[in-house]
Order: C-alpha cells, then sequence, then structure tokens
C-alpha cells in the first residue's frame, strides 16, 4: 500500500494583499523576507505532516507577482533547512531551455538533496519569458492551439524531454535532433578521453558522445517526473508512454473530464507496454485558502479570488480556479476522501501563497489542513 502524500505548491509573492506599490520584484529587501518567510513556513509544514516543497518556473515577475525565478535553487534552499521534505517542480519549463544543462543541474540536486528530489515539467504558459528565453530557436509559449508555433513549441518538449531522459539512464549518448545535438560536430584531442573513454571520439578525432556528470542518484529509472494538466490528451497519452504523472487543478464541475483523461492515461499507458494504476499516474491539486474559523475562511478565499481574477483568469493566461480546498476541516478531510475514493488518487498538491497574505494567516492555513486532513488519515492508519 502506498501512503497519502501532501506537497505544498508555493507560490511566492513579494507584494501583500492591499498593497500598493511599484516594481515589487526588483526589491532585494523583499526577497531576503520572501526568503524568511518560505524558510519558516516550509519548516513548520514539515512538523505537522506535509511531505514536500514545489514551485512552478516564471521569469522577470519584477510586478512582485508569483516571483519563482529557479525553483530549482528554491529545492535546494527549502532541502537544506528540512530534513525529510521532498523537493520539486511543477513544473521546469522543458521547451526554452538548454535540456543539456537542466539534466545535469536536476542531477545535482538529487544528489545535494540525498534522493529527495521529483522532477516536473511544462510547455510554458508565460510569452515574456519564455519567448525571450527561447528565442535562439524560436520557441515562445503555447495555448495548445495546434498553431504553427504550438507545434514547434511541443516538438522542442518531446525532444528536450528524450535528452534528458537519455542523459539521466544512459552513460553517454549520441542525439541528433530537430534543435540539439548532443554532441555537436567538433574535434575532441584530451588525452584522459585517449586512455579512458576512447569511444567516444572517431578515428579522426571527432566527438562521438557526451555524458552528464553527475547522473541522478536515483536510477529506478530516473527521478520521479510530474506534468501539471489541463486539458490537452495528446500530453496525457505522452507521459503515460514515458512513466509520468499528471497533477490537475481542475475544479470539481470537471469531474468527468478527469474521469476521461484518467482513462485515456490508462489506457495509452497499457499500450505502451506499462501497465500502472490511478494511484501512479494522477495527483491531483488545489487552492488552499482554509481559515481559523468560517469569518476568516470567507475573507482568505475573498482575497485569493480578488488575486485569481487579476493575475491568473486574465491575459495573458484566462485560466478557471479549479479546486479549492477552503472550508472546515471536516469539510476538506470528507473532500479529500471522496476524491481517493472516486479516482483512487493518493497524491494532492496544496496551491499556497507565501507572502501574499500575513505570515500568521498562511501559517494558520497550513496548520488547518494538516489538522483537518493529514493528521486524521495518518492517526486513522489510511493508507491510498
Amino acid at each position: 500500500m502506498t501512503d497519502f502524500q501532501f506537497t505544498i505548491l508555493v507560490v511566492p509573492y513579494m507584494r501583500k494583499r492591499g498593497e500598493q506599490v511599484g516594481l515589487a520584484g526588483s526589491e532585494p529587501g523583499r526577497w531576503q523576507i520572501l526568503m524568511d518567510q518560505v524558510k519558516t513556513q516550509m519548516q513548520f509544514a514539515e512538523s505537522v505532516g506535509y511531505d514536500g516543497f514545489a514551485m512552478t518556473e516564471q521569469h522577470l515577475q519584477v510586478e512582485g507577482i508569483e516571483t519563482t525565478t529557479n525553483p530549482l535553487f528554491w529545492d535546494y534552499f527549502v532541502a537544506q533547512h528540512t530534513e525529510h521534505m521532498r523537493v520539486g517542480q511543477l513544473g521546469m519549463n522543458l521547451t526554452a531551455v538548454n535540456p543539456i544543462q537542466l539534466a545535469e543541474n536536476l542531477a545535482m540536486l538529487d544528489h545535494f538533496t540525498a534522493g529527495r528530489m521529483f522532477a516536473g515539467f511544462s510547455r510554458g504558459n508565460t510569452p515574456r519569458w519564455t519567448g525571450t528565453f527561447g528565442q535562439h530557436i524560436g520557441i515562445t509559449s503555447t495555448e495548445s492551439d495546434k498553431s504553427e508555433a504550438d507545434q514547434r513549441n511541443r516538438r522542442a518538449f518531446y525532444e528536450n524531454w528524450h535528452l534528458v531522459k537519455s542523459l539521466w539512464t544512459q552513460e553517454k549518448v549520441s542525439i541528433k535532433g530537430e534543435f540539439w545535438e548532443a554532441p555537436p560536430a567538433m574535434a575532441w584531442h584530451f588525452p584522459p578521453t585517449d586512455d579512458w573513454d576512447p569511444d567516444a571520439v572517431d578515428g579522426d578525432k571527432t566527438l562521438r558522445e557526451i555524458g552528464i556528470v553527475p547522473r541522478p542518484l536515483q536510477q529506478d529509472p530516473h527521478p520521479p517526473v510530474y506534468a501539471p494538466f489541463s486539458y490537452s490528451m495528446e500530453t496525457s497519452k505522452f507521459w503515460a508512454r514515458e512513466g509520468g504523472k499528471m497533477v490537475s487543478f481542475v475544479a470539481p464541475a470537471k469531474q468527468d473530464f478527469i474521469q476521461t483523461a484518467l482513462e485515456v492515461f490508462l489506457d495509452e499507458a497499457d499500450r505502451a507496454g506499462r501497465p500502472t494504476t490511478a494511484a501512479r499516474s494522477l495527483a491531483l491539486g488545489g487552492h488552499l485558502t482554509m481559515g481559523r474559523n468560517p469569518a476568516e475562511a470567507a475573507d482568505l478565499y475573498q482575497g485569493f479570488e480578488e488575486l485569481f481574477n487579476w493575475a491568473y483568469n486574465a491575459p495573458p493566461y484566462v485560466v478557471p480556479m479549479g479546486r479549492v480546498f477552503g472550508g472546515s476541516r471536516e469539510q476538506e478531510l470528507d473532500h479529500v476522501s471522496r476524491l481517493n475514493e472516486e479516482f483512487g488518487v493518493t497524491e494532492f498538491f496544496l496551491w499556497h501563497h507565501v507572502g501574499y497574505f500575513e505570515q500568521d494567516q498562511e501559517l494558520a492555513m497550513l496548520n488547518e489542513f494538516a489538522d483537518g486532513v493529514i493528521r486524521p488519515m495518518r492517526a486513522a492508519g489510511l493508507t491510498g
């Protein structure tokens, strides 16, 4: 049996609710405050039973909104200040980056955290930074609209994952793709290669193969991989074939869609010779707005709703809010239990702001869910 797992998807803010300030993300002092808030909250979260920490990836957020610059650094920072929490991403952009360097960086994080790392990958949904970072290969963000830009983004995503997986699972690779070559054509004269790795070069000293250092600590066959998932069945089928795990934040009104996506995933996994279970295929997420009393819960939800409609359900994203964990302890215990019974899921992600509400309110939200859901489940000996 697999224990239930609860991971916090931290969405950090460098401006408080209602604060009227300019480019908050450009103020170094605010970053220091944010670091301390994240450290304090994640240490508390571990002490009350949460299993993991994750972040999205955003860059150039000078407005101080969702400042998840380089989640790998954040992962290492949190791992240094906790003892057992897994650390990961939902997810790293796998289109506009150098996939060879990303494979190395993730492998290093896996070693630095003694195998506490999980990886998450996405195609990018923010044109400002995806287009800026991906300009060298003509990549920008996508809306899964089957456009030429969308198809190019998806091809880069597939190719880059193939590179990452190959570098993780093989000592050396030789791959020529549409966007990257590993290695590109070059002469290589290096006595240590001649002595210890002569197969890496041809007779004319042309480099044939490369490998990363280190490879990941987790080798089964590689660290766990997650993929934030909305509505693309093509994405679902891809990760079913590749052994990834979907994470969905869609609203309860979309329960039928979740069931359909799960069935498609399981069927595709069978076709690919990767039979699996619902618990290993899907994790569900929701926005955490639980309060210490009904009045506080209502106020927190109102503040979150205002923020979401301002910064997310608006250009360039225009995404609906999705599931919310904002009821009483008893209501959310029933909520999570029903999701487990209906879909067989055992892993949950909680979208949690740090720095937007008051620190004591954000700590209280974590505690309300832990006391209301995590501790009762574990006290009852429930497993997935």
